[in-house]
């Protein structure tokens, strides 16, 4: 199965504005993809509508009836959780896709976790992130001092 990094945001922190704004600053102070590190409702529906009528999201999933819903995407998928963060870090892949999880260290340091759950969140530290995904930033060239500065 693996080793999986979860951060989930408190239900207070579950807004769409409050999301949106929290994965911009990701994107721009801290080096995550550009993109949807925390999912949003807005962000799963886009999904829900590419698999539904784009000739490449109907591949996705053809056993199932479409239309496909977000909630559908919401329950099957704990990628598409409003408001988590979810990534196997046991088998990082590439640092381009990791670099959302380290965003997300740095973050969490910095705010002292006031906005995530601690209890349903796990294997966010940054030792455990180092030692899982060092590997995967030397491999591509990576200054891991600049990377965790």
């Amino acid at each position: 199965m693996g080793r999986y990094m979860s951060v989930v945001l408190k239900e207070q922190h579950k807004t769409e504005e409050f999301i949106e704004k929290l994965n911009q600053t990701l994107f721009d102070s801290f080096g995550a993809n550009n993109g949807s590190p925390f999912p949003t409702r807005k962000y799963v529906q886009e999904e829900a509508d590419f698999m539904n009528s784009d000739p490449e999201g109907l591949k996705q999933f053809p056993e199932w009836d479409r239309p496909i819903s977000a909630d559908r995407l919401i329950k099957n998928f704990f990628g598409f959780r409003i408001g988590e963060f979810h990534y196997k870090i046991s088998s990082a892949g590439e640092a381009k896709r990791a670099r959302s999880a380290i965003a997300i260290c740095k973050w969490i340091i910095q705010t002292n976790s006031k906005f995530i759950d601690i209890e349903m969140s796990e294997n966010y530290s940054r030792s455990i992130l180092e030692e899982y995904l060092n590997h995967v930033f030397q491999e591509e060239g990576y200054d891991l001092k600049k990377l965790w500065k």
